[in-house]
């Protein structure tokens, strides 16, 4: 239903020895050593279930933690791990300094995610230095005041969990704005339009939700919209679900039904289907799409806009799964689409919405060397965003085929792109690994470019701070692009505390781009390095496809090579390193330091996807065979098993300190995941206590404030210190 993280929302947060034999003696520690102590955490229950795969066995000591709805004895365990971790992580030595220098960092400058010019009037998303969430600001004109439009904490208490904006879409007009709320990290979105010139506000649907856009005349509101039944924690939570279609003025209780999981004309059966449906302005045609975990365009249809109003869409395929499409944009009368099916690196292909399909477009934007990222339609042209060797660039693609470099001022990421097919030029965003985001505005005419201020920028000095790339060559003779971040000053002696990050699922970009809170970490000493692991996208398709499913392996001895190769330049050793992955990149965490547990001194699971073979079990999990595997198919069985970390833990090897990380509202990565590995952890490392488990009742996936977000860093920046000293 939701797929990975995206690189500006990991700011935000990131084999035969695997089977358990029946009647292995998973506990080492007695019973008297339960519950909350200086040395033990609180042991979890040990009742075991076996599993037959293929002719395979596999015991689950744990199972117990995964039943719906949620019990008293799991509610009670959990809080009792994150009670022991908090009492841990609050003691250790450099917590409260480290705390004192994000707090510094944070509040110091604003964090401004886009600028989006709709309508004439400009919207502004960010979050105000010092302040705990971000706000919707509008302007009615660039150089106009700026107002406060939508502001998800204004109404909430001190005591009540913090509320988020999941999504905003301003209307074609400028004179309308959707977004949804959700509460406590759940995101289960409550659905609102608000009138911009009236201040009014309607309630869409409390039904857990996702905007999809707007019609050409900006009169009709798509979005998608899980079953009015589905049980939240069910494997089928998100099956069924449909786009709807409300009409400006009219009751949402008449909303309808527009597009079906499964319509259209030789559709492709899909274990996961976000139907959605997108308009654009001045085009009499609508996209109909069906998204694989709820980002990847996985089926392409189109039909005319008044068909669909009357009730009678003639749908008509423009793509199926094999073109791997990335984004699609109505012209007029024609479909410009971003695949990788065909090319690695990807291809922008036009096609004409009444005749045309993507087999028989026209590329107009042939594959290249740098790999194209991201698309966007302003009235002078296409503008794509392309990635080569870690660094941005911007090109355009006018409406004649015309293809121009745009001349950017900085090298650095170039990231949230927005333009408006009735607006020349393009709003973007760029950063540095090492230096502060800055916004800026293509001129259409001569393809330069105009800096812009709408957040405070920062007042601390980052000249003492820089980018190292470099290559790490790994077992099969590639290599892996490594952005290290450190102070000037940095010796090569050994004895650095290093910080490995990494990601490598989706064929996801792994750029997160400055990060206030790096700088705490930097400047006390530490090095962190991010690693573009098999599994993301960084160098095209091919290297996505080189680390999932079968190839998975990749992407957790891509970062053991890297950790090595670090350690032979002199960088760091094992005993100051460190090792970081979030959501999906739990895989890579769990299981690089399950194959390799000698190599590192600490590592941090955050959110992680440690139980492979029960994921597709989940809420979220339908859609992800895709990119994982199933246990309905054998060979793709074998591949979740050699991928799952939690079946990986063997008794009696000393494990690296390990501090896991679960929002207790998760609902991509729900927290028995995190919760089966620790108790493992805890069981079978000779390392005690095996593994901390951190707990935050206030947020899911993701931190849901300021406050949340910087304890979140101080305990994993203090926790790495504690353990590479």
């Amino acid at each position: 239903m939701f797929k990975a993280i995206s690189r500006r929302q990991f700011i935000a947060f990131t084999a035969a020895g695997s089977i358990i034999p029946v009647g292995a003696n998973f506990a080492t520690i007695s019973a008297s050593d339960a519950g909350l102590s200086s040395k033990f955490p609180p042991q979890a229950r040990i009742a075991p279930v076996v599993d037959r795969y293929w002719g395979v066995d596999v015991t689950d000591p744990y199972r117990w933690m995964e039943a719906q709805p949620k019990t008293v004895e799991w509610e009670t365990w959990l809080r009792q791990q994150g009670d022991y971790a908090r009492s841990t992580l609050d003691g250790l030595p450099k917590r409260d300094a480290l705390l004192k220098r994000l707090e510094f960092y944070s509040a110091e400058t604003d964090s401004l995610q886009y600028v989006a010019s709709v309508g004439g009037r400009l919207f502004v998303y960010k979050r105000l230095g010092g302040e705990q969430g971000f706000k919707v600001f509008v302007r009615d004109k660039v150089d106009a005041p700026e107002r406060v439009l939508i502001d998800p904490l204004a109404e909430r208490k001190a005591d009540e969990p913090p509320a988020t904006l999941d999504y905003v879409l301003p209307s074609p007009s400028g004179n309308h704005v959707a977004y949804g709320v959700s509460v406590g990290g759940s995101e289960v979105t409550t659905s609102y339009i608000k009138n911009i010139v009236t201040n009014e506000v309607v309630e869409i649907t409390r039904i857990l939700s996702r905007g999809s856009g707007w019609s050409s005349n900006g009169m009709h509101f798509f979005y998608y919209r899980v079953r009015a039944d589905a049980v939240l924690g069910s494997p089928d939570f998100g099956r069924g679900a449909s786009c709807w279609m409300h009409r400006l003025g009219t009751s949402p209780t008449t909303d309808i039904e527009v597009f079906r999981t499964g319509e259209g004309p030789d559709y492709e059966a899909m274990e996961d289907d976000t139907p959605q449906v997108k308009g654009a302005p001045n085009s009499n045609w609508v996209l109909g799409l069906h998204l694989l975990n709820g980002n990847d365009i996985a089926q392409l249809y189109v039909s005319k806009a008044q068909d669909l109003f009357e009730g009678t869409p003639h749908w008509r395929k423009i793509a199926g799964r094999a073109a791997n499409i990335k984004s699609a944009k109505v012209v007029g009368d024609f479909i410009y689409v971003l695949a990788k099916g065909r090319q690695s690196t990807g291809e922008l292909v036009k096609i004409d919405a009444s005749k045309e399909d993507f087999l028989s477009g026209t590329v107009v934007l042939a594959s290249g060397d740098s790999v194209i990222n991201t698309i966007d339609v302003a009235r002078d042209g296409i503008y794509v965003d392309d990635l080569s060797k870690g660094v941005g660039g911007l090109r355009r693609v006018s409406f004649d085929g015309k293809v121009e470099r745009v001349q950017l001022q900085k090298s650095g990421a170039v990231w949230s792109m927005f333009a408006s097919p009735d607006e020349d030029g393009l709003w973007f965003q760029m950063d540095g690994l090492t230096w502060p985001g800055t916004t800026y505005k293509v001129n259409a005419g001569n393809l330069t470019t105009k800096q812009f201020v709408f957040a405070k920028p920062p007042s601390f000095d980052v000249s003492a701070f820089k980018t190292t790339r470099l290559y790490a060559p790994t077992r099969d003779h590639l290599k892996v692009p490594l952005e290290i971040l450190h102070r000037h000053d940095v010796k090569l002696n050994r004895r650095n505390p290093l910080l490995i990050i990494a990601y490598g699922s989706y064929g996801s970009i792994l750029d997160p781009g400055f990060n206030t809170s790096n700088l705490a970490f930097l400047e006390a000493g530490g090095v962190i390095v991010y690693a573009h692991v098999r599994g993301g996208g960084e160098l095209g398709e091919s290297w996505h496809e080189a680390g999932k499913k079968s190839t998975k392996p990749n992407t957790w001895r891509d970062a053991i090579d890297s950790a090595e190769y670090l350690i032979k330049l002199g960088w760091t050793d094992k005993k100051h390193l460190a090792l970081w992955g979030t959501s999906a990149g739990g895989i890579m965490v769990g299981r690089a330091i399950t194959e390799r547990p000698d190599l590192f001194a600490a590592a941090i699971g955050e959110v992680g996807l440690f139980n492979t073979l029960r994921f597709e079990l989940t809420s979220n999990g339908p859609g992800n065979d895709a990119e994982f595997g199933t246990v309905k198919k054998e060979d793709e069985f074998h591949a979740l098993r050699a991928m799952d970390s939690f079946h990986a833990v063997k008794n009696g090897i000393r494990y690296p300190a390990t501090l896991l990380i679960t929002g207790a509202n998760d609902l991509r990565v729900e927290p028995w995941q995190i919760g089966k590995f620790a108790a493992r952890l805890q069981v079978a490392s000779s390392n005690t206590p095996g593994a901390l488990l951190r707990v935050d009742y206030e947020t899911g996936h993701f931190a849901t404030s300021r406050k949340n977000g910087m304890a979140k860093m101080a305990d994993i920046f203090s926790f790495i210190f504690a353990h590479t000293s």
